[in-house]
């Protein structure tokens, strides 16, 4: 798999995906786009939770592969990955003002974040 961005979802001006709803968190989730073009979200610890629609009813989200269409709910304000990559001004991270994080390798298979560092690692348990 070749490399992803990372991008931060929240109500903070520092964040690279801005919402201003009261219900999102300053620093609410992270959304990174794969290099084959997959979503994949995780909850950074926010208050009002992130959740995915499965089955008719709302499911949460810690970290979790999503589909560019799935119906998520950050706190009470609903959208799409695609809606979500669609306020960037380049979906790639390739402008001035959009900085993405390092590209790397994702490692195959599940993955977690290291609580200490920050890192996407490989959920090997």
């Amino acid at each position: 798999m070749s490399g992803y961005s990372l991008y931060r979802i929240g109500r903070s001006s520092t964040t690279d995906i801005q919402i201003g709803d009261s219900s999102v968190s300053r620093i609410h989730a992270e959304l990174i786009l794969t290099g084959n073009d997959a979503y994949y979200l995780t909850d950074c610890g926010s208050g009002g939770g992130s959740f995915i629609a499965r089955d008719g009813e709302w499911a949460p989200v810690q970290q979790q592969f999503i589909g560019a269409a799935d119906d998520i709910l950050l706190g009470r304000y609903r959208t799409t990955a695609q809606q979500l990559v669609s306020m960037l001004k380049d979906p790639r991270g390739n402008s001035a003002e959009q900085t993405p994080s390092p590209v790397d390798d994702l490692p195959a298979g599940p993955v977690r974040r290291n609580i200490e560092t920050g890192e996407i690692i490989c959920d090997e348990g």
